[in-house]
């Protein structure tokens, strides 16, 4: 009878010792999936606090301004606040991303098929903190605001210019416009901000002009 009470008690014992082990085991490969998937959740998505010239932005949603103050320049002749031919003038669109975890891409959209202006009226974007903005569309310019400059808590600056060449083509459509009272100048524009994930910035590229069909031979 003593034999088998301690044969029992043994038994106990190892059955004990197995679920205690099986128990630490299973609380520690929890523990280490637990922390991994959050690590992965914090890696994909990270922190999202960007502004745009001081309004917060949301990743991913078009947001839509209109630019009408612009600073003109080359226009001495020209009443102060007004623009006409031959003369250029600019906006600045200030990025704050210095509270983001991620590197952000922008995307700013002239929407050019809202305004009726001659093609002498041209636009164009320039980064001024030492980045880059590419023409990825035929009215769409593209950049990345790079995680050291996120750490360093650069604002990056980006200058939209407006350039109202006088030449000479365009007389009457510019004599149009320059006779409306008022004519300052406005442009609509969507600007898109997303995180950075590496992808490829690809250039525009102009299509190629189609060639002019060939003479009908029976002619």
């Amino acid at each position: 009878m003593m034999i088998k009470n301690r044969l029992r008690l043994i038994l106990w014992l190892v059955v004990i010792v197995f679920i205690t082990i099986t128990f630490l085991v299973f609380r520690n490969t929890y523990a280490l999936f637990e922390t991994n998937a959050h690590g992965i959740v914090n890696n994909a998505i990270g922190r999202w606090v960007i502004k745009l010239s001081n309004n917060i932005i949301s990743s991913g949603v078009n947001e839509e301004l209109n630019i009408d103050n612009f600073i003109y320049e080359n226009n001495s002749t020209v009443e102060t606040g007004y623009i006409a031919p031959g003369t250029s003038a600019y906006f600045d669109l200030v990025f704050d991303a210095t509270l983001c975890d991620v590197a952000v891409k922008y995307d700013i959209n002239f929407r050019i098929d809202e305004i009726d202006y001659s093609d002498n009226i041209r636009f164009r974007i320039e980064e001024l903190n030492g980045g880059e903005s590419i023409r990825t569309a035929e009215n769409t310019y593209s950049g990345v605001i790079s995680l050291e400059k996120i750490a360093s808590h650069t604002l990056v600056t980006i200058r939209v210019n407006l350039d109202w060449v006088d030449d000479g083509e365009h007389d009457s459509e510019d004599t149009e416009l320059g006779i409306v009272s008022g004519n300052q100048l406005s442009v609509p524009i969507s600007v898109r901000a997303v995180q950075y994930l590496g992808e490829e910035i690809v250039e525009y590229q102009e299509p190629e002009p189609e060639p002019d069909p060939e003479p009908n031979q029976g002619e």
